[in-house]
Order: structure tokens, then C-alpha cells, then sequence
């Protein structure tokens, strides 16, 4: 029988629909691709899949531009598609999550499109006029680069984006909209979805009266960074609401809030204890130790292994002390592959897949794998700047070629970290395009997909990537002191092995990973 917090137990796998399996010939991953690969998550070890978003959208952000929240994109399919896919889910004992992506709109959304021409959603959005020197209200950067403001001659005023200029956030001070997103989370719990993972979740709130950043980079006009832009002081209190006006009635419902910028577990606490009102957070901090502070992730600072462990062993052991929950994941569709990042996509690729597969799937919390991480997939060798697909990458770039710099320096550093690296098509077989289309992919595929791929890795007479995955997962639903046994670090300063226990009534697990 199901209890409440069954979702500490399960396992989570986030699907990037466009490049999961298509069945049109398109190029383009689809909804019926999905379903077709269902029994193959079921038998992985899967319980619960998490689509990133599949609705209506110009796809400027691939999806996370939203510009109706109650449609589906005609790339993924139908809304018929979608139900077919959650029902196929449900009957063989999946669970479906979808992305809730609500501190931002597309600027093509309806609501968008009055709010522009001075109607009466103006204020669904954030307004401010010019400041005192006549420029921008303040000094933000976006997250893609360039102004957090851009400029409306209708309504002399700007409109904030803190991500792209075509991604307008919303006036959550507005309590009509916070009502229009329940309405939008009560829709699709109604037609059977599971539950969110909740983008940019703690954006929602800013810092009042929108001061300047503190100024990190004083050769740029834009200061860059999280600073009064996310971890506003309201972000708890509309997430209570949340929970009072939506969750409560959902109690089985799955949510986890995606939230940058939040650097402890002390931070996270109001928003997570006891489940209340999110289940879980995603944070950033363990993702950030290769980041310069205050600069975009392209520029790279040397890591070492106790870095990782504080952020990651302090999570956990505060967490168990005062009712939190951690969210386990190394990768994502905003991440590199972790064997590139992290160990050696090489010689020692196998051994390395295992080796973070075993550290991942033994931490304390809810695990979420990413699409090809249970087959060892790694960045590609190298990418050309006609190949580049992704946003953030794009406008790198291009603002590389506008101060001068080293584009094939650039390049490097996209190769390295950037979000296109975890795009390319999932790896089914060596056949054409890896069997991921008939087609022409939208994206290019990693080319070594002949060799690394779901098809070759369940044939081998060998424990293969996959193999040691479904293996994991099936010991650690076996012995629940590895999910929700006490997490306890063994030594904070070594520098080459990541060594703790998981202990409970049943006994004591000793895990030991080298890192060197």
C-alpha cells in the first residue's frame, strides 16, 4: 500500500522529449516515442518520469517558454497523445510529473500579448519606468545575457526578464495571477498528472524595491549572478499558499522546486521540512564548484573533492536532523554529462559511469536519473558553432565575438559545460541516428553511438553501464538503509575518496569511491 511519503523511496527519470525517441520521422522526440519506451523504464527500475515541458511554446528556450499552459506543442503531438502516454503510465505502474514553469511566461503567451499594449494583464507582469539617469531601473544582468529590462515604446516602461527577452516573469505580488497558476496545477492534476518539478521555483519572489547587484564585474554594464533576482523574502509564503490552495487537496501528488541560489540547508529548510510546502529542492551548490562566483558557468575554476563534500555531506546531515529532504542528481537537460565533468569520458569511462552511478544512487534522498545517464553517456568530442542549438550557448558566443575574445576558446568551454552536451538524441541501437528517427535529427548525435548504446549495453555478456544500474536500483529498493538510513560523512578532508555510512535497524553500509 502506498503511504504519503512514498516519494522518498522512488526513482525519478527526467525525459527531454525532443530528444528521447521519435516516431514521426520529424527529427523531433515526441509524446508516442515516450510511450513506445515505457516498459524499457519500467524494467530499468523506473517509478516515476518527468517530462521537461511538452506545451504550446515558440521554443526560444526549447519549452521553457510557455505560451499556453493548456495545450500541447504539435511536435510532442495531441492532448489525445498525452493521456494515452499517462495512461499506458499508470497501468504498468508509472507515475508522470510534468514541468511547471511559472515565474515566466513566453512573450507570445495571451497574457503577455494584453499585458504589452497596456491591458488589463499589465500588471501580471513586472513594470518599472526609467531610472533617474534615464536607463535601466537597475544594474541585473539576465541569466542569458545583456539587461534584466527591455524597453517598451508603447508604455514607456521596461518589463523584467530575468532569462531571455522573449521570457516576461510574472508579478506573483499579483494575487490574480498566483490564482491563474493554481488554476493552470489544478488542470493537470485533474487529468491525471502526478505531480511538478517546479522551474526556477524561487524566483517568484524579488528582493523589494529592486536594488542594484552588488557589482562583481566592473568592465560590464549588467552585473550577472542570483542577487535580489532570486530567494526574494515572499518565496515561502507563496509556496504555503500553494499547498493551501492546491497541494493539500493532491496529497499524493510529487513536487520538487528547482531553486539556484540556495547555498545551505538551513535556506532550503522553510521550503522543504517535513513536506511541507515542497517535498524536496533541487539546489545548485554541488553543480556550481567548477563555476567562477559571479560569473556566467563558462568561465572555470578548479574544483577539489572536500569542496563537494561540504556541500553535499552537510545537505544531508542537516537535513536528517531537522526533517529535510535532499533531491540526488547529477545531471540534467541544463548540465553536461557528469562522466566528462567530473571523472574520465576515455580510457577509464566504464569503470568511471560505475564508480558515480554507485555514489549517486546511495546518497540520502530522492534519486533522479537524466536520460542516457544509466548508459554512460558523455559530452561530444567537440562542437562547431553551426551546431550549437542552445540559447545560452548562442548568445556566449556571440558576446565572445563582440569583445574580440578567443572563439575557439569559446567553443572549448561550451564543449565543457554547456546545455546542448545533454541534448543529443538518447542512444537506443547503432542503427541510423542511433534509433532515435527515421529523420534528420534536430540535433546532432553524439558520435559514439555505435559502440555506446541501450541495445549493445543489454546484450553484453558483461555488466555493462546498464546492467549495473538496474542492479543498483533494484539493491537499493531491497535495502531501504541505503534511501532512508542516517547519512553520516567519513572523513571531510581526504581529498581523493568520498567515504560515508547509511546505517539503519537492519545494519550498516559502507560506502567507499575514489575520485582520483
Amino acid at each position: 500500500m502506498e503511504t504519503l511519503d512514498w516519494w522518498r523511496d522512488t526513482v525519478v527519470y527526467q525525459i527531454y522529449p525532443v530528444s528521447f525517441k521519435d516516431t514521426t520521422g520529424n527529427g523531433r522526440g515526441d509524446l508516442n516515442g515516450i510511450t513506445s519506451k515505457l516498459p524499457y523504464l519500467k524494467d530499468l527500475g523506473i517509478e516515476v518520469v518527468w517530462l521537461s515541458p511538452v506545451y504550446a511554446s515558440p521554443m526560444v528556450d526549447m519549452g521553457y517558454d510557455i505560451s499556453n499552459y493548456r495545450e500541447i506543442h504539435p511536435d510532442f503531438g495531441t492532448m489525445e497523445d498525452w493521456e494515452l502516454m499517462v495512461e499506458e503510465a499508470h497501468r504498468i505502474g508509472l507515475k508522470v510529473v510534468m514541468d511547471l514553469v511559472v515565474n515566466h511566461t513566453s512573450d507570445q503567451h495571451e497574457w503577455f500579448q494584453d499585458a504589452k499594449k497596456g491591458g488589463p494583464k499589465k500588471d501580471w507582469y513586472i513594470w518599472r519606468g526609467k531610472s533617474k539617469e534615464g536607463k535601466e531601473p537597475n544594474n541585473w544582468g539576465a541569466i542569458f545575457g545583456g539587461s534584466c529590462w527591455e524597453w517598451n515604446d508603447k508604455l514607456q516602461e521596461y518589463y523584467l526578464h530575468v532569462f531571455d527577452v522573449s521570457q516576461p516573469d510574472l508579478n506573483w505580488e499579483n494575487p490574480v495571477v498566483r490564482e491563474a497558476v493554481w488554476d493552470v496545477m489544478r488542470f493537470w492534476l485533474d487529468k491525471g498528472c502526478d505531480g511538478f518539478r517546479m522551474d526556477v521555483i524561487n524566483c517568484i519572489s524579488k528582493t523589494p524595491g529592486f536594488p542594484d547587484a552588488p557589482v562583481v564585474d566592473s568592465q560590464s554594464i549588467y552585473q550577472y549572478g542570483l542577487t535580489h533576482r532570486f530567494n526574494g523574502p515572499k518565496v515561502a509564503d507563496y509556496l504555503h499558499e500553494m499547498h493551501e490552495k492546491v497541494l493539500q487537496y493532491y496529497p499524493n501528488a510529487f513536487t520538487v522546486g528547482e531553486a539556484p541560489g540556495v547555498k545551505n540547508a538551513e535556506q532550503a529548510l522553510p521550503l522543504i521540512q517535513n513536506g511541507v510546502p515542497l517535498q524536496m529542492l533541487f539546489h545548485f551548490e554541488h553543480m556550481y564548484i567548477d563555476h567562477q562566483p559571479g560569473k556566467p558557468c563558462f568561465n572555470y575554476k578548479p574544483w577539489k573533492l572536500t569542496e563537494l563534500k561540504d556541500v553535499l555531506g552537510k545537505f544531508m546531515e542537516f537535513n536528517q536532523t531537522y526533517g529535510g529532504w535532499d533531491s540526488l542528481y547529477l545531471e540534467n537537460h541544463d548540465q553536461p554529462r557528469i562522466i566528462s565533468r567530473w571523472a574520465n569520458d576515455g580510457k577509464y569511462r566504464d569503470i568511471s559511469a560505475k564508480m558515480l552511478a554507485l555514489f549517486h544512487a546511495t546518497g540520502r534522498g530522492t534519486l533522479f536519473l537524466y536520460q542516457g545517464q544509466e548508459i554512460g553517456m558523455v559530452n561530444p568530442a567537440s562542437w562547431d558553432v553551426n551546431e550549437l542549438q542552445d540559447l545560452e550557448e548562442i548568445q556566449y558566443y556571440e558576446a565572445v565575438i563582440a569583445k574580440n575574445g578567443d572563439t575557439k576558446d569559446a567553443l572549448k568551454q561550451i564543449q565543457r559545460i554547456g546545455r546542448d552536451n545533454s541534448r543529443t538524441p538518447m542512444q537506443w541501437n547503432a542503427d541510423a541516428n542511433a534509433g532515435f528517427t527515421s529523420g534528420t535529427p534536430w540535433i546532432k548525435l553524439n558520435e559514439d553511438y555505435k559502440e555506446w548504446n541501450v541495445e549493445a549495453q543489454l546484450a553484453s555478456p558483461d555488466t555493462s553501464v546498464l546492467k549495473f544500474w538496474k542492479l543498483l536500483l533494484q539493491i537499493r529498493k531491497e535495502h531501504k538503509g541505503l534511501i532512508r538510513g542516517t547519512f553520516k560523512m567519513i572523513d571531510y578532508e581526504n581529498q581523493s575518496v568520498y567515504a560515508y555510512t547509511r546505517t539503519d535497524t537492519a545494519g550498516q553500509y559502507l560506502i567507499e569511491l575514489s575520485f582520483e
